[in-house]
C-alpha cells in the first residue's frame, strides 16, 4: 500500500507541471515551450521515469534479491551453468 502511494504521488509530482502547461495551450493560453519552466517540467517528467526502480529497490525483498542475482550474473568470470527465471 505504502510503495503505490510512493508511487503515485511521484508520478503526479513529475507529471502535473508538463501537463498544467499543456493543458494551458489547449485553453490558448500562450505557453513558451522553450523556455525554462518547460524544460524544467521535462526533466522532472524524465526524472519520474527513474524513480520507480528505486522506489521497488527501497520496498520489495524480491526485487532486491533479482537485482542481486542479475549483478551476480554480470560479474566477470561468471559461468552460468543453468537458465532461471527470476519472478
Amino acid at each position: 500500500m505504502v510503495t503505490s502511494l510512493l508511487v503515485c504521488v511521484g508520478l503526479f509530482a513529475c507529471w502535473s507541471p508538463v501537463q498544467i502547461m499543456y493543458f494551458l495551450n489547449f485553453l490558448g493560453h500562450p505557453v513558451d515551450f522553450g523556455d525554462w519552466m518547460h524544460q524544467t517540467a521535462m526533466v522532472l517528467v524524465i526524472t519520474n521515469n527513474c524513480i520507480n526502480p528505486f522506489i521497488y529497490a527501497a520496498k520489495y525483498h524480491i526485487f532486491q534479491e533479482g537485482v542481486k542475482s542479475l549483478l551476480k550474473k554480470m560479474r566477470p568470470g561468471h559461468q552460468q551453468s543453468q537458465v532461471s527465471a527470476i519472478v
